[in-house]
C-alpha cells in the first residue's frame, strides 16, 4: 500500500514522511510532492492508495487536485491537511467526498489514527473490487455454460445438455431452493449511428445490468449469451413463485422502454410470460418463431403469437394455458377432455404432452392443485371442512378426506390444527 503526501511546505511533508510508523500502518511506499503538478505526475506513474494533501497551496490548491484525482483515480482515498484559517476549504473538500481531514497543528499520534482508518478504507475498497471482479467472472461462466447448453441441445445431444444444465443449476443457483427460469430473446434491430462502439461483451453487460437492477428486490440473476447476428438469449433466474406474472411483464416493458429510449439502438424483445422450473430448448424455439414473424423489424415487446393471425402456438404455451385453466376452474368439476378441448389438442396427445412438459400425469396434477388449494383455504379461513371440500371440486366429503390424508399424511382437521 502506498501513500502520497502533498504540501508546498517541504518541511511539513518531509516531517510527516520521516516521523510516522509506516510499518505498523501497513504502508509500504511513502511518496512526497511539494506542488499539485508534482502530485499529478506521481499519481500518473505510481500506484497510489492514499492521498494526504494540504489544501491551501500556491498556483493550485488541494481541492482542485482532489477534483482531478476523483475524475482520474476515484479508488484513491483522499485526506486533507488544514488549519483554522482555511476551515471552509476543508468543509468543501469533505462535501466533494474526502475521507477525512486533519486539523493542523496535529500530533503524530492523531495523524496515525486518521491514517489507520484510511488504510482500513483502502482494504475495504480492495475487497469490494475483488468481489466485483469475482462476480464478473461468475457471470461470464454462467453465460458460457448456458451457451454450451444451448449448443448441445440444438445438436440433439440431450445427455450432455442435461449434465451441463444440472451443473449450471448446482454451481450458480444453489442459493435458490427452487430456481425458476424465464427465457427472453433480444433482437437488436438497428443502430442509430453507422459507426458504433458496441461489442458483444458491452451489449451483454448493459442488458444484464439493466434487467437485474429492475428486478433487484427479487434477487434475480440474469444469464445472457449471443445467439446469432444481433440476437441474444437471456434468462432471468429467480426463486420460484417470487415474481408474479404482472411484475415480470412490467419489468420486461420497463427494460425495453429504457433501452429503446436511452441507447443509440432499438430492440425487439420476445419473452415468456410464465416461469419454468426446468428449462427446455423448445421454449427458445417458440420465441425464435415469434422473432421470425416480426418480419418488418418493429421495436417493442412481443409477448405471444396470435393464433388467429399465424396459426402457431407452441405446445409449451398450450400446456401453460391448460395449467392456468385447471387452477381457475378447479371448483367446477373440470375433466381432462374439457381441458384438452380448451387448448385445441387431441385428448390422448394432450395427455402425453402434459406429462412431458409438467412432469405430472393429468390426474396427479389436478389432484395436486385441488389439495394445495384446500391446504391454503384450511390455513387462511375458518370455513367448515365440508365447504372446503366442495370448493375444490369434491361432492363427497369422505372421498375428499381420504384424498387429503393420502396427499398430506394427515386429516384436514389435524392439518388445520397444526397450522393455526
Amino acid at each position: 500500500m502506498n501513500i502520497l503526501i502533498v504540501d508546498d511546505q517541504r518541511a511539513v511533508a518531509d516531517s510527516i514522511a520521516d516521523s510516522l510508523n509506516w510499518k505498523e500502518l501497513n504502508i509500504d511506499g511513502v511518496y512526497t510532492a511539494y506542488s499539485a503538478m508534482e502530485a499529478r505526475l506521481l499519481m500518473l506513474n505510481f500506484d497510489i492508495d492514499i492521498l494526504l494533501t494540504d489544501i491551501e497551496m500556491p498556483e493550485e490548491d488541494g481541492v482542485s487536485l482532489f477534483r482531478w484525482m476523483r475524475e482520474n483515480y476515484p479508488e484513491i482515498v483522499g485526506l486533507f491537511l488544514t488549519s483554522h484559517a482555511d476551515f471552509s476549504y476543508a468543509k468543501e473538500a469533505v462535501q466533494l467526498g474526502a475521507f477525512d481531514y486533519i486539523l493542523q497543528p496535529a500530533r503524530y499520534e492523531d495523524v496515525e489514527a486518521v491514517l489507520k482508518k484510511a488504510v482500513e478504507e483502502v482494504g475495504k475498497k480492495v475487497r469490494i473490487s475483488k468481489l466485483e471482479k469475482a462476480s464478473e467472472i461468475i457471470a461470464a461462466q454462467r453465460d458460457s455454460l448456458m451457451e454450451l447448453f444451448l449448443l448441445k441441445a440444438h445438436e440433439g445431444n440431450s445427455s450432455e445438455a442435461t449434465a451441463i444444465y444440472q451443473k449450471m443449476k448446482d454451481t450458480f443457483f444453489s442459493s435458490f431452493d427452487t430456481p425458476a427460469f424465464r427465457p427472453v430473446i433480444i433482437q437488436i434491430l438497428k443502430f442509430d449511428r453507422h459507426n458504433n462502439n458496441w461489442n458483444d461483451g458491452l451489449l451483454s453487460m448493459v442488458f444484464r445490468n439493466v434487467l437485474e437492477e429492475i428486478l433487484e428486490e427479487k434477487n434475480a440473476k440474469v444469464i445472457i449469451c449471443k445467439d446469432e447476428l444481433n440476437t441474444y438469449n437471456l434468462f432471468a433466474v429467480t426463486q420460484a413463485e417470487t415474481i408474479t406474472e404482472d411484475i415480470w411483464c412490467s419489468a420486461v416493458e420497463r427494460f425495453t422502454e429504457f433501452i429503446n429510449k436511452r441507447m443509440d439502438f432499438k430492440i425487439a424483445v420476445y419473452p415468456k410470460k410464465h416461469e419454468a422450473l426446468e428449462y427446455g430448448p423448445s421454449s427458445i424455439a417458440e420465441l425464435r418463431r415469434r422473432k421470425e414473424l416480426n418480419a418488418t423489424g418493429q421495436p417493442g415487446v412481443f409477448w405471444q403469437v396470435a393464433p388467429e393471425d399465424f396459426g402457431i402456438v407452441d405446445n409449451v404455451e398450450r400446456i401453460r394455458k391448460a395449467e392456468d385453466y385447471i387452477r381457475a376452474n378447479i371448483t367446477n368439476g373440470i375433466t381432462r377432455t374439457a381441458v384438452a378441448d380448451y387448448v385445441h389438442l387431441n385428448e390422448d396427445y394432450f395427455t402425453r404432452e402434459f406429462k412431458k412438459y409438467t412432469g405430472y400425469t393429468y390426474k396427479d396434477y389436478e389432484t395436486m392443485v385441488r389439495m394445495e388449494t384446500a391446504k391454503t383455504t384450511l390455513m387462511k379461513t375458518k370455513l367448515p371442512v365440508s365447504i372446503v371440500a366442495s370448493k375444490v371440486g369434491y361432492d363427497n366429503f369422505s372421498h375428499f378426506s381420504r384424498a387429503f390424508k393420502k396427499y398430506t399424511g394427515m386429516s384436514p382437521q389435524d392439518f388445520r390444527k397444526e397450522n393455526e
